[in-house]
């Protein structure tokens, strides 16, 4: 008598139709799969904005689990909100558990969000911010305000300022 194959599951990715990531979390679960679709809180809609918008931590991205050998996942791409399973050529991508439990560790344990933390840097580190008005612009970062905000001095116009940023846009330049 043959041995029981005993395949431990994994996560794959699934890419989703523009902003259908609700969607097809929603209807993958009805056909019986585990979905984790981290969310976070969008850092960089309007300060006027009345309350934080919440979104895909991976626009058009979730995970699912399933174990390739049990589950057909053909009835994945064509699921309500699915483009497609990701893959390389002929193989499925697949995403490491530590991966998926180093996400979980940053959510919030009252929302299930997942915090969003600016890069560490120190005083006198080269940044440069990689989004906004400021997109590609160097400077040195000098301090930081609050937990969002960070203050750099940057060459504008010829002259030395010191500029206030969001922390989340800055990257460190090695």
């Amino acid at each position: 008598m043959g041995q029981l194959q005993t395949a431990e599951p994994s996560w794959f990715a699934v890419y989703t139709k523009p902003r259908q990531e609700h969607v097809a979390r929603e209807h993958l679960e009805r056909q019986g799969f585990r979905i984790f679709l981290p969310q976070a809180v969008n850092p960089y809609q309007r300060r006027s904005a009345r309350k934080p918008r919440i979104e895909a931590l991976f626009p058009r991205y979730l995970f699912l689990q399933a174990v390739a050998d049990r589950q057909s996942l053909g009835p994945v791409r064509s699921t309500r909100g699915v483009c497609t399973l990701v893959h390389f050529g002929m193989r499925l991508a697949t995403l490491p558990e530590r991966v998926v439990e180093t996400i979980k560790r940053r959510r919030d344990p009252d929302s299930g969000l997942v915090r969003l933390e600016p890069v560490p840097v120190a005083n006198g580190d080269r940044v440069e911010v990689f989004d906004g008005p400021l997109a590609g612009l160097q400077g040195i970062f000098t301090e930081r305000k609050g937990n969002q905000r960070a203050l750099l001095l940057m060459t504008l116009l010829g002259t030395v300022s010191t500029v206030e940023v969001d922390a989340l846009l800055l990257q460190k330049v090695t």
